[in-house]
């Protein structure tokens, strides 16, 4: 499993752990942390991919 699968996958568990707990500071805190870790795992994608933008390629 590379990193970007972890990340997407860490980052949906901890969103469904939002869904399930009623305290109001702790569900934002769980939705954030996992849209963080959402954004991670598309960084480490774009930083594997070789650079190449398919728009300025064009």
């Amino acid at each position: 499993m590379n990193q970007t699968a972890i990340l997407h996958a860490t980052a949906a568990v901890i969103a469904g752990g939002g869904f399930l707990v009623s305290e109001r500071l702790l569900k934002f805190g769980l939705f954030g942390l996992a849209g963080l870790l959402f954004v991670a795992g598309i960084v480490v994608a774009r930083r594997g991919d070789g650079g190449s933008d398919p728009i300025d390629g064009a």
